[in-house]
């Protein structure tokens, strides 16, 4: 049984600036888009360690650091940069006639 992608209609190119970022909820998902150089990024919006709204948290460059305890995550893969064993899950994304689409394959697993 192969498993179709699942992309979802997440934000207009245009919204996001770069070097920003935007919480959005998609199917029930908290997930954070995020623009860098010009390009999108999508990862889960819970940091792994309790929960915090990683959309709080600084953003410099590549890595987002949560708001709560510092974690910092590089947002390109998911990984935590003190233990990489530890991942917020991340998201493909796409853009496509000016929108950005995020695949929602596999959320909330």
């Amino acid at each position: 049984m192969t498993q179709e992608n699942k992309w979802i209609l997440a934000i207009k190119e245009n919204e996001l600036a770069d070097g920003d970022k935007k919480a959005l909820l998609l199917e029930g998902n908290k997930v954070l888009v995020l623009r860098i150089d010009g390009d999108f990024y999508a990862m889960s919006n819970k940091c792994p360690h309790m929960q915090c709204p990683l959309s709080k948290g600084t953003l410099e460059g590549y890595v987002i650091k949560c708001p709560c305890h510092d974690w910092k995550f590089d947002i390109r893969n998911g990984e935590f940069l003190d233990a990489t064993e530890i991942k917020v899950p991340i998201y493909e994304t796409s853009l496509m006639e000016g929108s950005v689409f995020v695949n929602m394959e596999g959320a909330g697993k």
